[in-house]
């Protein structure tokens, strides 16, 4: 089964289009859950469009594939910002609550190292939740 690599990201609403610039696809949902249902039908439909108007179809779309969702901070921020807050990813990371503020706004896009750092600081928080229950 193929990964198609579907970039995630957050304005009002959280907005998605695959990595593959090939596919013109994109979708929005006022919450992840919705966006996915929302991509994977959209995408489906697109992919069905495509070999019906004969149109060359990305090779990874042949056969069953999955999808592989790659969050930007700011979308990864307000996705767990009903179950993490900002300032337990802070404690544990060591960035300024107010720095992942302007990440979570978009005001500031974060250096890849800051990228991986937070996403270890949300791993570490489920590990901890993890270990008691």
């Amino acid at each position: 089964m193929g990964k198609i690599l579907i970039n995630v990201d957050y304005t009002d609403n959280f907005a998605a289009a695959p990595a593959n610039e090939d596919i013109a696809c994109v979708s929005t949902g006022k919450t992840f859950d919705e966006l996915k249902k929302n991509m994977e039908e959209g995408l489906r439909w697109h992919i069905d469009s495509m070999r019906t108007d004969g149109e060359t179809v990305p090779a990874e779309f042949d056969g069953e594939w999955d999808l592989e969702w790659c969050f930007s901070v700011r979308a990864l921020l307000h996705y767990t910002e009903g179950l993490v807050p900002k300032s337990a990813i802070a404690r544990v990371t060591g960035i300024n609550q107010q720095q992942l503020t302007h990440y979570a706004s978009g005001y500031r896009v974060p250096r890849p190292a800051m990228r991986a750092k937070i996403i270890e600081g949300i791993h570490a928080i489920a590990r901890q939740l993890n270990a008691i229950l």
